[in-house]
């Protein structure tokens, strides 16, 4: 049995449960939109399935849920964010403005997180960065990365690890734990994102790119859920 959500509701239920669960309301709504955009893109285990983990790790008290996320700029181009153990959402999506602003000055600039929950699939940050006539690629410590373009309607999914970015990543510590494991300490992701301008992109690898490793982020307005995963997210 299924429940069809539009992407309002989808906010308003996570932001909903966040708060319930003691996370502040601004970070709440942050959190809330990603889990929104992830769900529009596709991507049902960034969206409310990443809902349900990080309730569950805020119960088991692995996400701190007020952390605020500090930013230091330790070297030219580069922008450094310690979550504190909080969500990755208001740190990533906090860093693209100035992200975007040494970029342009610079030609090219990262952003990296660390000490973070897992970063789902960074989408807002990314259409920020793109918006602002940049090319944009993100990764976290696990799964796809991601690649915006000021060309491109949406964020695509990188099927596979560009090996000229991935030695920027350091790669949280690993656990055999579930990810929603009640034992282990507090959530330790790593996520990158890197922008260029157009001048400074390597046109033969983003052609190489383009043609073989992405595939597009299929929109959606209107989202079907199973009952028993919404009940699961409610009653977390």
């Amino acid at each position: 049995m299924t429940q069809l959500l539009s992407l309002p509701d989808v906010h308003a239920l996570a932001c909903d449960c966040l708060t319930r669960a003691g996370v502040p309301d601004p970070v709440a709504r942050d959190v809330a939109a990603e889990i929104a955009a992830a769900e529009a893109a596709g991507e049902r285990h960034n969206g409310m399935e990443a809902l349900l983990r990080d309730i569950r790790l805020l119960r088991y008290g692995r996400i701190e849920a007020g952390a605020h996320p500090i930013e230091t700029r330790p070297y030219p181009g580069l922008i450094r964010i310690d979550a504190a153990h909080g969500f990755a959402a208001p740190a990533v999506s906090g860093a693209a403005l100035g992200l975007a602003e040494l970029a342009g000055s610079l030609g090219i600039a990262m952003a990296r997180v660390h000490r973070a929950s897992a970063p789902g699939a960074m989408i807002r940050a990314l259409k920020v960065l793109s918006g602002h006539g940049l090319i944009a690629i993100a990764f976290g410590d696990t799964g796809p990365g991601r690649l915006a373009h000021p060309d491109l309607a949406a964020p695509m999914r990188l099927e596979r690890p560009l090996p000229e970015v991935v030695p920027l990543l350091m790669t949280a510590s690993s656990s055999l734990q579930p990810a929603d494991s009640p034992i282990g300490g507090p959530v330790n992701h790593t996520a990158c994102l890197i922008a260029l301008t157009r001048d400074a992109a390597d046109g033969d690898l983003l052609d190489a790119t383009l043609g073989g490793r992405v595939s597009p982020l299929p929109p959606s307005h209107e989202i079907a859920f199973s009952v028993e995963l919404l009940e699961q997210i409610v009653t977390a």
